[in-house]
């Protein structure tokens, strides 16, 4: 199992999420795996039985790591208890997977950052 599929659990959500975001932006980047992902994807919308396989034993697993990672966060206090880690888990890597699949910007890690410094503090002023 590689990194990315691991959620870490320092007790800072911030530097949690920094950690996995960053893990997943390097294997989409620095490995094969990007292209074997964005593949798949593409083949699922038009294949219902590998899209639930992908589902299933690929973004199912991960993602229920990340929204765990939030709920314990919420109840450490670290978020508000009213966000929706579900929500959270799509504006993080789901902006990734737009870069993944949409490569008209990079997946980098001062983007990683980006991304968690606009859901840690918000965007408004």
């Amino acid at each position: 199992m590689y990194a990315a599929s691991k959620f870490p659990d320092t007790g800072d959500i911030e530097a949690d999420l920094r950690t996995q975001v960053h893990a997943f932006a390097g294997l989409m980047t620095g490995t094969r795996a990007g292209r074997v992902v964005a593949e798949l994807i593409g083949q699922g919308q038009t294949d219902p039985d590998l899209a639930a396989a992908f589902r299933e034993r690929y973004s199912g697993p991960r993602r229920a790591l990340a929204v765990e990672a939030m709920v314990r966060a919420q109840h450490r206090g670290q978020l508000r208890a009213d966000v929706d880690p579900q929500i959270v888990v799509d504006q993080l890597w789901g902006a990734c997977y737009h870069r993944l699949l949409i490569p008209d910007e990079p997946i980098t890690d001062a983007f990683a950052d980006g991304l968690i410094g606009n859901i840690v503090r918000g965007i408004r002023p």
